[in-house]
């Protein structure tokens, strides 16, 4: 007779009522959208009156958000209040400056708190199947690779690749990466096979225009940069690829009507880059955004 865990099996453990790839997606999907909630605070304008709106729309988001996770984790689990460690709604003190620091710190705790439960949804038995099942399951971990393209200009190349280590991700730059007797193209199809998100730096390294014409000819970024555009947004899907744009560079015609972000001297373009890294499924620690 089998074993079926959920009757006598690990009491202790909070048991799963669906499967860990459904329970990781619907949890990644929650913590995203807390994330979204605490970027459009942490990236706004501190000026007064508009920026005491978007703090009270995102508390007013966040207490919804948080209904939500708490009613979510109580279907995904069972016989354990599980609930109960990702934390309750806000309760706020006194003082408008204070009210926002301990927002956002405690937004930033129940955040640590869904990740500390999708570190552990391995270890979590399975409610009424049997142990050869829960054996079955192997582990899902969430890809941390970003594929960053980029042109001569190794300044920005490297702003870029330590501001996406600084949100808790891995730049994956192609020369950094052992050749392995590998040609270019063997490479970086290597590299570039398991990636889910790529940024592309549209640096004006070189100038270009109409044949036969001199004047006029304007900055563009490198053949490789535009070539590893195309490949990825073909592969990925525009949603999976950033493109920035530093200064007046020239867009390929095929691009233009895509958006893409300038990397404004400001660094607004940190808080851009990070939500859309959010949007397609990744974990970022937005309290580093800043």
């Amino acid at each position: 007779m089998k074993e079926h865990i959920g009757e006598s099996s690990e009491p202790d453990l909070p048991k799963l009522r669906v499967s860990r790839e459904e329970a990781r997606e619907k949890i990644i999907a929650q913590r995203i959208k807390g994330n979204q909630i605490l970027l459009s605070l942490t990236s706004a304008p501190k000026v007064l009156p508009a920026f005491r709106a978007t703090f009270e729309k995102a508390k007013s988001d966040h207490g919804k958000w948080t209904a939500f996770t708490i009613d979510l984790l109580k279907t995904l689990f069972v016989d354990m209040q599980i609930d109960k460690e990702f934390g309750d709604d806000w309760i706020p003190s006194s003082g408008y400056q204070l009210d926002i620091e301990q927002f956002v710190r405690w937004m930033n705790t129940q955040i640590d708190r869904l990740d500390s439960i999708l570190e552990r949804l391995d270890l979590f038995p399975l409610y009424g199947l049997p142990k050869e099942a829960v054996q079955s399951q192997g582990k899902n971990p969430n890809n941390k690779e970003i594929f960053l393209v980029h042109g001569h200009d190794e300044g920005t190349m490297h702003e870029v690749a330590r501001f996406i280590e600084k949100i808790g991700l891995t730049p994956i730059i192609l020369h950094e990466q052992p050749d392995k007797s590998r040609t270019i193209i063997e490479k970086f199809e290597d590299h570039s096979h398991d990636v889910k998100f790529a940024v592309v730096l549209m640096t004006p390294d070189d100038v270009g225009g109409p044949k036969g014409q001199i004047l006029g000819q304007k900055p563009r970024a490198r053949q490789n940069v535009i070539f590893e555009l195309a490949f990825f947004v073909g592969k990925l899907g525009r949603d999976r690829v950033c493109a920035l744009r530093k200064g007046e560079v020239e867009l390929p015609t095929d691009y233009l009507g895509v958006l893409y972000k300038p990397m404004d001297s400001a660094g607004a373009w940190r808080g851009k880059l990070a939500k859309e890294i959010q949007e397609a499924g990744f974990i970022v620690d937005v309290s580093k955004v800043i």
